[in-house]
């Protein structure tokens, strides 16, 4: 280890610290991984929390250590070590105490974090890094919790399989309130479907205390579900997906996975006909779309479609009635004899 690194750490010489940043980045980079064992040592003896000096001295050498780690690119050669420290951080107590005050070691944690996980495109590091950020994941602070979401997020963009053998882990975590994690739970479900199938319906009544662009995550989900032909899966979930039609921003991607469905098992959206009638009747520019589920349902009950039909139209404005329903009834395999023009 460097002469100037071993006095620091050795002797925890608060007053020699800052003279580490007046040397270079290469005269000091073989001696990080000897360091950062060092650094795990202290950080985990029994009065670390307590000991003010201790921890200045190991916040100032974990940033002298990242920096000259990006500045040589060393993340390969030290990636061991750095992850080695940050997984001691998990034995120790993480979760804030106050308002908005970190534990040391979720300092940590934090200041770790970074220089490992933006290195996201990397594979042997994430390989390293990945088991590890997801046990932070539940560990109850918040920050740190948003923080590797973000990353991890990124990593999936990259290498999903990363995340693969962590989809339980990660679909608990969106479940408790981490909706940032609902980005990756498309591509997750591609390679992990069990996983995420049998949390469908606690995932879908998240819908309504979700942001505008978390919903839309969401419901790329269900639209990759629809189109692997799961209908057993979604049956319980399709009340819920239908009651958000009301809503403009996604009516048009919930309409799709309904039709989707609709085209390989109808009968999974019998009971629901009533419910699209009454909102297409509150919504007419939505008939059009509804219309291919009214026309694969009706093969199963056509009394029923026809009186839907029927309660549908007349329900319409005169305009829309006399300008569309023409061409819906076509949609839908009906001859135009069958439908009232008003």
């Amino acid at each position: 280890m460097h002469h100037l690194f071993g006095l620091v750490l050795e002797q925890k010489d608060l007053s020699r610290a800052g003279d580490l940043f007046s040397l270079d980045d290469a005269e000091i980079e073989g001696s990080l991984s000897e360091a950062l064992e060092q650094i795990r040592i202290i950080s985990s003896s029994s009065d670390y929390q307590t000991n003010d000096n201790d921890q200045a001295v190991v916040e100032i050498c974990i940033t002298r250590i990242t920096t000259a780690i990006r500045e040589t690119e060393s993340i390969e050669k030290h990636g061991k070590a750095l992850v080695a420290l940050w997984e001691s951080c998990l034995e120790h107590k993480l979760k804030p105490s106050g308002k908005d005050e970190d534990t040391p070691h979720a300092k940590i944690a934090s200041d770790i974090m970074s220089c490992i996980l933006q290195n996201y495109n990397r594979l042997p590091i994430m390989a390293l890094a990945v088991p590890v950020a997801v046990r932070f994941l539940q560990r109850g602070n918040k920050e740190l919790c948003r923080n590797m979401s973000s990353y991890l997020s990124l990593a999936a963009i990259s290498n999903v399989d990363l995340l693969v053998d962590h989809t339980d882990a990660i679909v608990k975590s969106v479940l408790q309130g981490n909706s940032m994690l609902l980005r990756v739970l498309p591509s997750l479900y591609e390679k992990q479907p069990q996983s995420i199938n049998s949390h469908l319906k606690e995932l879908v009544a998240l819908m309504s205390q979700l942001e505008q662009a978390e919903q839309h995550h969401l419901l790329r989900v269900f639209q990759v579900v629809a189109r692997r032909k799961q209908p057993e899966v979604l049956k319980e979930c399709i009340p819920f997906l239908i009651s958000h039609l009301r809503d403009p921003h996604h009516n048009d991607i919930i309409l799709n996975i309904l039709i989707e469905i609709s085209g390989y098992e109808p009968v999974a959206l019998a009971s629901s006909l009533p419910m699209l009638k009454e909102i297409g009747e509150s919504f007419p520019s939505l008939i059009g779309q509804m219309a291919k589920i009214f026309g694969a349902v009706g093969h199963l009950d056509e009394a029923l479609l026809t009186l839907l039909i029927l309660q549908v139209l007349c329900n319409m404005t005169l305009v829309e009635i006399n300008t569309g329903n023409l061409r819906r009834a076509e949609n839908l395999g009906c001859s135009e004899d069958s439908v009232p023009i008003i």
